[in-house]
């Protein structure tokens, strides 16, 4: 009974190269391939205006972002394609060093924690009504400013850049704010909570530490699906940077690294600026932003898009579903014995997502016979191109 009840744990995750199909609860084992993702590019942003912008949102089908430090205290509205539509200025504030935004059902909050000296005894969340926000006759709104500090950091002496008491990410979940860490100084990401609001200084305490092996400097999660994105970077030590996505998913209540965990490698910063925001609109897509880039060589701000569904699905039905192409050769689709391909020629067939080469064959027109695969995913490659299909 013991090895049985045992045997129930274990990587639940058929994309994982480790899957355990007997395990029927995810103890977060899962380990997964490298993985390389090209983010979209949509539109450079506004230069100067959004020249440091550090943290974006999505919601009601634009986006709002924020400056960081020594920016005005402003909030800046677009639409998805990174167009200009409204600046509102929030009062009673200061903007010391903004760096994330993060909102629940009420109210959006504005990150203050940006700390990279490793000084700072003024860390603080700035609470802004929605409703008074996106009242399109105002262009001011007053915030709440409520400070926190971090109960593990005794030493206050920094030194800058080097040292594990920096933010710039954070979401919030019902009356609750998570805050994720950027360890300068030994490349793990520690989670905090703090509720939504409070009196005089709230003193939050690490409860989650993960080895993410790079700095954090965006955090999103779905509503929905619960699937959290971490947008980072790890520098080469040559001063470039390249970026990276964790998605977290299948976790247990409020332990997000307990589930699944799997990086995305998305670029360099020759190709995406230096990536700040984040922001799912959705359980698998969402959005980047980067801010300017102004050293030896200039690399404006910038808006991408991002599409992650076939690393979130467990299901190969709905997948074939998102990746199918109306105008693919090969058909039927979904197909029980025989696939049937209008471009005759050298053919292969691929395991999915294993990447495994099955089947090799020259195309005549008398279709191929798939009674040997078992139930599952497959790649149809001719050429230079693949194909999904579902074999029944």
């Amino acid at each position: 009974m013991a090895g049985n009840a045992l045997s129930q744990f274990g990587c639940t995750d058929p994309q994982a190269i480790n899957f355990n199909g007997d395990a029927i609860i995810n103890d977060g084992s899962c380990l997964y391939e490298p993985t390389n993702y090209t983010p979209t590019g949509i539109s450079n942003l506004a230069s100067p205006l959004l020249a440091e912008n550090s943290g974006v949102i999505s919601l009601n089908a634009s986006l709002w972002v924020l400056n960081d430090g020594g920016n005005n205290t402003s909030l800046y509205e677009l639409d998805t394609l990174g167009n200009f539509l409204r600046e509102v200025v929030i009062y009673n504030v200061e903007n010391i060093d903004w760096e994330s935004l993060a909102e629940n059902d009420t109210h959006i909050f504005v990150g203050d924690f940006g700390n990279n000296s490793g000084t700072r005894t003024d860390l603080s969340i700035i609470k802004i009504e929605k409703e008074q926000l996106f009242n399109s006759t105002q262009d001011s709104v007053p915030g709440l400013e409520m400070q926190f500090s971090y109960a593990d950091q005794i030493d206050f002496s920094g030194p800058s850049n080097a040292h594990n008491y920096d933010c710039e990410a954070f979401f919030a979940v019902d009356d609750s704010l998570f805050l994720f860490s950027k360890n300068w100084q030994d490349n793990l990401v520690k989670k905090y909570a703090l509720p939504d609001e409070w009196q005089g200084i709230y003193t939050t305490e690490p409860n989650e530490v993960f080895n993410i092996a790079g700095m954090v400097t965006g955090a999103s999660i779905d509503k929905n699906s619960g699937n959290i994105s971490l947008l980072a970077y790890i520098d080469n030590e040559l001063g470039i940077y390249n970026s990276f996505i964790y998605m977290l998913w299948d976790y247990s209540g409020h332990d997000f690294f307990s589930g699944n965990k799997r990086r995305i490698d998305i670029g360099s910063m020759f190709a995406l600026g230096q990536t700040e925001g984040i922001a799912l609109n959705s359980g698998h897509k969402g959005f980047i932003t980067s801010e300017e880039i102004s050293n030896i060589i200039t690399i404006p701000p910038m808006l991408f898009s991002f599409d992650f569904y076939e690393y979130f699905t467990n299901d190969q039905a709905e997948l074939l579903d998102h990746k199918i192409d109306a105008k693919s050769p090969i058909y039927p689709n979904p197909v029980k014995d025989k696939l049937f391909s209008k471009i005759n020629g050298v053919y292969e067939i691929y395991g999915w997502p294993s990447g495994v080469k099955i089947k090799v064959g020259n195309y005549n027109g008398k279709g191929v016979d798939l009674n040997l695969l078992s139930p599952g995913m497959y790649i149809y490659r001719v050429g230079q191109s693949s194909f999904y299909f579902f074999k029944m």
